[in-house]
């Protein structure tokens, strides 16, 4: 496909190069980036290119890679009256994000005892495929979790009123209606509050690097003031549950779109009316389900959190042995699975610092500071 160049690090695939597509596609990619994207890059932008009521472009980060329906870092927005919504471009695990937890330990203080720390943070937080939590709901007060998100995690002791402060969306998205939620979505989510899961799924200690710090004020305000301190990120999602929100509403609506007479050039696309009565039943369902990975996070927040002081930390019991090639580098790791640590290699993902880099030159985003790990649980 023809892709020009129309900017620094902006490219456009005009709408002639494929028939149906209703405006062009644009993939933000340094030149290195963009010759490494594969074919199904641009195959699948184009597609969403083609659906109906999209606004102004189909949009492609520069971690695009192959996805499902839409490319991963694959972004469009649609008019509310007459665009689409597709469980394609939402994805599986609805509200898939990261918290990074700031703390007041050094590395200096905690390589000694990180082996430790690392085993402690695994038996603290469940991880790998079908792992379930501490916390057991009924099918109504997984309803409750639905709708409010964080909130209820506060509510029932898992959080401080600051915590709502620090979570986007103050950790609730309005329009949840668990009513549109399937029995079988509810049996699969509601015992896993608290848990990574599988997949890339990880908890990680990490530390600011000697020459971490890009922009000084900003790092500031997030309390991150100096090489060496350490924080905690876990990236984790609605699991299985908003698997479950994906698949039902991928299957409905391959079955109603065509009465909205609506087509696709890829089955993954499978879409409805956002104002339609299937279209405003999965906004309701996958809001639900994003509530609920908010909630999700929240409770392993409580747990690899504030819970821990900093004595505790350096209290904590011996562990087991850890995966060699790591260890060599200084990396501990804990993980459910070995598998699981050989499909998320780092190897398997595109540079970090070029794809950063160019979200930061095009003021996507801001490069404040970069994080070192040292210790990983990973599903």
């Amino acid at each position: 496909m023809k892709t020009l160049p129309v900017g620094d690090c902006v490219w456009e695939i005009p709408p002639s190069e494929k028939p149906g597509m209703l405006v062009p596609a644009r993939i933000y990619a340094s030149e290195a980036l963009l010759a490494r994207m594969d074919e199904g890059v641009f195959e699948q932008v184009t597609n969403v290119a083609c659906l109906p009521g999209i606004v102004r472009a189909a949009l492609c980060m520069p971690d695009g890679h192959w996805g499902y329906g839409f490319p991963i870092g694959g972004v469009a927005a649609f008019r509310a009256d007459t665009g689409v919504i597709s469980p394609g471009g939402i994805g599986f695990d609805i509200n898939c994000g990261m918290r990074v937890l700031r703390t007041n330990l050094t590395e200096a203080e905690v390589r000694p005892r990180l082996t430790e720390l690392v085993n402690a943070l695994f038996a603290a937080v469940p991880s790998g495929v079908g792992s379930k939590g501490f916390v057991r709901l009924s099918a109504d007060e997984f309803h409750e979790v639905m709708r409010e998100g964080t909130r209820w995690c506060l509510q029932h002791g898992y959080g401080w009123p600051e915590d709502l402060d620090g979570t986007e969306g103050g950790g609730c998205l309005p329009g949840a209606d668990p009513e549109q939620v399937s029995e079988r979505a509810v049996a699969r989510g509601r015992d896993q509050l608290g848990t990574l899961g599988s997949g890339n799924h990880y908890l990680e200690i990490q530390v600011v690097p000697p020459g971490g710090i890009h922009d000084p004020r900003v790092a500031k305000a997030f309390g991150v003031e100096q090489p060496g301190q350490i924080l905690v990120m876990l990236h984790c999602g609605s699991r299985g549950f908003g698997h479950q929100v994906g698949t039902d509403y991928l299957r409905k609506f391959d079955q109603v779109m065509r009465g909205y007479g609506i087509t696709v050039r890829d089955r993954e696309l499978a879409c409805a009316p956002f104002r339609s009565p299937e279209g405003q039943a999965y906004f309701g369902a996958m809001t639900a389900a994003a509530n609920a990975a908010f909630a999700n996070r929240q409770v392993m927040t409580h747990r690899a959190g504030r819970t821990m002081s900093r004595a505790q930390a350096k209290r904590m019991v011996r562990g087991e042995a850890l995966l060699e090639q790591m260890s060599q580098r200084g990396i501990v790791v804990r993980a459910a699975s070995r598998a699981g640590v050989a499909e998320e290699a780092g190897f398997a993902y595109k540079d970090l610092d070029e794809v950063v880099g160019v979200v930061d030159r095009l003021d996507i985003s801001r490069k404040v500071v970069s994080l070192t790990p040292i210790g990983n649980i990973k599903g």
